[in-house]
Order: C-alpha cells, then sequence, then structure tokens
C-alpha cells in the first residue's frame, strides 16, 4: 500500500484480524486410489470421476457445492460428466439445478449464473478460477477443488467460498495424479501452515506503467506532481508516450481514446479471439463463445486430416471417427470447420462417447541478444533478447475411458509470435558427464528451469518451454532436438519486462534456486523445489540432481563427478549443444554487483 500510493507507513493502519463470521470449516484432502493396488504403474482412479462423484453425493443432500477446475476443458469435462450421471439416475431436479462457469461464456449466460447462485437457485456450480473472488454468488455449504489449484493462496480464496455467514463448511481437495498434487497429499500439513507469496508491486515496468498512466490522464490530466504517486519513471513516460498540453499538463494519446482501459488486459496481452459459432440448425446460427489464439490452438481444430474447408453433413460428422471435439456448458460439439484467417470456428451439436487431447509443441528459440550479464565467478553468461515462440497442434488423440483409441494427425498453420526473454546455456562439459553418468538432459533442464523460477516472485508473468513425457520418453528417435539451454519469455506482449526484471537478478536467482534444491528433504522433486503447479506438462519430465548440476555449473560451482550418482541410461538424445545466438552490434557484457 505504500509503494502504491506514495504514503508513508505510518499513516497505515493494518488490520490482520477478520471479523468476518465464520462457522467450523472441515478440510479432507481426497486421493483416488490406484486402479489395481498391487499394479501401481496403472496410475489412479479419475480425479474428474472421483470430484464429480462426491459433488453428487453432497447435491442430493441439499448441500450447496462449487467444484472448482484449473482449465477451462476440464470444468467442462467435469460438467459434462455430471450432466451424464445424474440423466442415468433420473436426477433431472438436481441437473437443472447445476450449471458451468468460466470464462469464454457470454457476459449473459455468466451473469444468469451468478444471479442464480446469489438468490440460492443453484445447488451446485461447476467453475474455474473465474469464481475464485470478485463475485458474490451467496452461500455455499461445500468447496471441492479438482486438483491442486496452482499456489496456496488459490487454495485458501477457494476454501473461503464456502462457510460464510456463520455456517458450518466443508473444503475436499481432490488430488490429481500429478507430482505436485502427490506432495500436498504426502505433506498436507503445508496447505495451512506454508505462507502464502509475497505480494509484489513493480513500479519499474515502463509498459505496465504507461497502461495505467494512459487510463489514469483520461480520467484526470496529470501533471508534474504526480511523479510522487507513480515514482522516477514517471516525466519520462509521460513526455514520450502522452500527450503534452500548452499549460503542461498530460492526457492520453489519441490512439488509446476513448477507452484506453479497454486496450489493457489485467491478465496479460490482448489477444485476438476465435469465434465459435453453432450451425447445428440451418439457417438459425449462433455464436457459442469466443476463445483467445492462445486457447484455439488447441480447442478448437478440424479433426479431419483432409485440407481446406470440411463439409458434411450432420450424420456423416457424428460418424467420421476422425473429427475433434468442442464442449460448451457440458455438452458436445463436433468442429466441422475451422478458418484461421477469419478467426471462426464452425462446429456442430453431437453426443460422442470421446474425448479429445491434442498433439502439439512449442518451441521457444533465442533469436537475437539484446543484453549480456556476467554470472558472478563464472564462465558462463546471462543473455536477454529477441525470442521467437512458435506452437504447432500436428494431430490429436481421441480417448476413451483414458484409452487412447486413435491418434489423427492434422495439417493447421502453427502459430508465431515474437516476444522478448532472457536465456541461459548449458555447457558442453556438463551434457558430456550427464551421458556418462546417464542423467537426461532434458530432465535436467527442465527441473532447472521450474527451480529459477519458483524462487521468482512474477513468475506467472513469464513463461518456459516445458518438456513433454511422450516426445522425451517415446522409443522411436525424435528428429526435434532442442538446445540445451534454460529460456524464459514474457507472456505480457512484446517487451513486458518481466523477463527483463529476472535477468536483472539473475545471480541471486540462481543462487536462491541452488539453495532451495541443497536443502530441499525431498528425493525426486517436490514444489519446493523443481516442480511447478504452472507446469502444462504436469512435471513429469524431471530430475532433482540434473537440476542442482545445471544451477551449479552456471554458477561456477565445483562439481564432485564421482559423487554423482548413476541413473538410469538415456535411450536417445532429445537435447543438443545450444548454438551462438546472434548479438546485435555494440553490446557490453554488464558486470553484477557486489
Amino acid at each position: 500500500m505504500r509503494n502504491i500510493f506514495g504514503v508513508d507507513a505510518d499513516t497505515i493502519e493494518v488490520v490482520t484480524e477478520d471479523g468476518a463470521p465464520s462457522g467450523k470449516k472441515d478440510f479432507l484432502v481426497w486421493n483416488p486410489t490406484y486402479i489395481d493396488e498391487n499394479v501401481p504403474s496403472l496410475g489412479r482412479h479419475s480425479s474428474v470421476s472421483e470430484a464429480t462423484g462426491l459433488m453428487r453425493f453432497l447435491m442430493k443432500r441439499g448441500v450447496r457445492v462449487i467444484l472448482f477446475c484449473k482449465i477451462r476443458k476440464v470444468c467442462e469435462l467435469a460438467m459434462k460428466t455430471i450432466r451424464a450421471d445424474l440423466s442415468s439416475e433420473g436426477r433431472f431436479d438436481i441437473l437443472e439445478r447445476t450449471m458451468p462457469y468460466r470464462g469464454g461464456y457470454s457476459r449473459e449466460e455468466r451473469r444468469r449464473v451468478e444471479q442464480d447462485a446469489f438468490n440460492g437457485r443453484l445447488l451446485g456450480i461447476v467453475a474455474t478460477n473465474a469464481l475464485e473472488l470478485g463475485v458474490d454468488i451467496g452461500v455455499l455449504d461445500a468447496v471441492i477443488m479438482l486438483g491442486f489449484p496452482v499456489s496456496i493462496a488459490s487454495f485458501k480464496q477457494q476454501a473461503g467460498r464456502a462457510g460464510r455467514r456463520a455456517r458450518d463448511s466443508l473444503v475436499i481437495l481432490v488430488a490429481d495424479s500429478l507430482p505436485i498434487d502427490q506432495h500436498y497429499v504426502r505433506h498436507s500439513e503445508e496447505l495451512f501452515e506454508k505462507s502464502r507469496d509475497d505480494i509484489i508491486v513493480d513500479l519499474d515496468s515502463r509498459p505496465l506503467l504507461e497502461a495505467h498512466l494512459q487510463c489514469a490522464a483520461q480520467e484526470m490530466p496529470l501533471s508534474a506532481e504526480d511523479e510522487k504517486y507513480f515514482g522516477i519513471l514517471f516525466k519520462d513516460v509521460c513526455e514520450t508516450q502522452l500527450i503534452k498540453d500548452k499549460d503542461g499538463w498530460y492526457h492520453t494519446h489519441p490512439k488509446f481514446l476513448p477507452f484506453p482501459s479497454k486496450y489493457i488486459s489485467i491478465r496479460g496481452a490482448q489477444e485476438e479471439n476465435y469465434a465459435v459459432m453453432n450451425v447445428t440448425k440451418a439457417g438459425h446460427l449462433t455464436i457459442l463463445e469466443e476463445v483467445e489464439t492462445s486457447r484455439a490452438m488447441f480447442e478448437v481444430y478440424e479433426g479431419g486430416v483432409v485440407s481446406g474447408n470440411v463439409l458434411m453433413s450432420h450424420e456423416s460428422i457424428i460418424d467420421a471417427q476422425s473429427f475433434a471435439k468442442f464442449m460448451h456448458q457440458g455438452l458436445t460439439f463436433v468442429v466441422k470447420e475451422v478458418s484461421h484467417d477469419s478467426k471462426l470456428a464452425k462446429v456442430i451439436r453431437a453426443d460422442v462417447n470421446w474425448i479429445t487431447s491434442p498433439r502439439d509443441f512449442t518451441n521457444v528459440d533465442a533469436a537475437e541478444t539484446y543484453r549480456i550479464k556476467e554470472i558472478r565467478n563464472s564462465l558462463q553468461r546471462a543473455f536477454y533478447g529477441k525470442v521467437e515462440v512458435e506452437t504447432k497442434v500436428f494431430g490429436f488423440f481421441k480417448i476413451r475411458n483414458n484409452v487412447i483409441l486413435e491418434a489423427v494427425d492434422l495439417d493447421t498453420p502453427a502459430w508465431e509470435r515474437d516476444t522478448t526473454g532472457m536465456w541461459l546455456d548449458v555447457p558442453k562439459s556438463l551434457l558430456q558427464l550427464f551421458k556418462m553418468k546417464g542423467i537426461n538432459p532434458a530432465e535436467a533442464i527442465h527441473a532447472a528451469q521450474h527451480a529459477f523460477l519458483n524462487r521468482f516472485a512474477m513468475a506467472q508473468d513469464v513463461r518456459t518451454e516445458c518438456k513433454a513425457a511422450d516426445k522425451e520418453y517415446r522409443q522411436a528417435e525424435t528428429k526435434r532436438k532442442r538446445p540445451a539451454r534454460i529460456i524464459f519469455y514474457d507472456t505480457v506482449g512484446k517487451g513486458g519486462g518481466v523477463a527483463a526484471k529476472a535477468f536483472d537478478n539473475v545471480n541471486e536467482l540462481l543462487q536462491k534456486a541452488c539453495k532451495a534444491i541443497e536443502t530441499c528433504d525431498c528425493v525426486e522433486g517436490c514444489a519446493a523445489c523443481v516442480q511447478s503447479p504452472a507446469c502444462r506438462e504436469g512435471n513429469l519430465v524431471c530430475s532433482k540432481i540434473g537440476a542442482l548440476l545445471v544451477i551449479k555449473c552456471i554458477l561456477g560451482l565445483e562439481i564432485n563427478e564421482d559423487s554423482v550418482p548413476f541413473q538410469d541410461v538415456v535411450a536417445h538424445d532429445t537435447v543438443v549443444e545450444a548454438e551462438s545466438v546472434r548479438i546485435i552490434d555494440d553490446v557490453q557484457v554488464e558486470g553484477c554487483l557486489t
């Protein structure tokens, strides 16, 4: 508060006691059982089935419950499961009082669910974190979380959705089989004892500051006196990005008028959207929702291996075995046609007994070096510059009951974008040590990237290239080999400034990551050291010992090769030595502060 408003700490009165009425709150960590206790490799029962089963159990007893899902697709899958199970049981009285809620739905759909929840008409809600806070949905009796919700702060926020107004409540965390979830199953005390992440206020980001100043100036013109509220970058940003009148007042740049706020996304960079249109009934076309490009790549794709527009009848679409499925409010639609030029996807209502999962990859490549920084007491260097990101969905799996029915190929355009980022190359000498000791370099690099991000308070605004298990562990050798490089890139537009912040603090972050791994008591890696709740590939490609060696090597710390244990032999190399990246003219190596 002091940093944001520029006020003295003495004028702030801190309120730490919660005076709101609250009843007893019981917590339950629910771990699905193994499919076969004698064969753990078969995995555990579906967390979706367990969570939706618990939800139905509670709703049948009049308990008002909300089921939180981490991503939109799981939200739709959970709603589809509940719809099917309640229908088969003939409990339409409960089904009509159960609704899904997530981003992407129309404003009218969301407001209707909010109103019905607030008035007590709904008995169950299946939602993403869009309902985690900020919307009053009345009193709920129980919260079910389908998987650990990314952070301790989110866990506590979601748990707080039930039991208001002095009512007793129940919170159930249904664990996924992912390593991060299983960690909290084994160490559930951390859910309550572990401190929340510090709140970071970054007033030194020019792009973020400009966004606020453009909006502020539209409310009221700014003057030089406002520098005390916005910091030392205020004057320079105003002089270069805003419009100054003859009296010295700064106004919003005309290109952002009349409403500069519409150009600002509080969750990241603005993206173009794909419109998903329901064309089931001829002559009656409706837009189901709009999907951001970054999501559309994984959710809205033609299912056929044919190229160009796909024109088929409703009946033939349902029978076609190679078409992808799209879900909306727990109902299934088959994707008929996608136009990437017009950003339009046409879907047809269809009941099918399988789901689809995209087969994709994302390449993150350093393209041009703008800055170079010393690593203290090391021959290695940190780099910052232009990063090229390419995402390609090359097919999808048709899945029923966790069994792959078919692998379908697609010919879709790649989604390419340029941004800024930072990177650290892994020395050739360490790759040779990995080979000698049987350590998988992809596991080591992936875990090291997570260890670095876990120490960075603004990690939600940068991403990395996560390693997929189906690529790294396949029997056949892959042609898509990646450079031995730790790399991160900005998600907030081009030059969001957050990766630059990590670059500026690289020495401190590496030291913290090294200490976190060395002092962690876990054996194979956990959320406290080398696993990330945000990993899109579920932290399945991970080596704690490998991550420690990567970071120690970059820091120039001594590595006793004899003390490095032998690991399983790596069948195929998916990582190759990183090549040097082109450096722009006049770049000087920046020293590090002692």
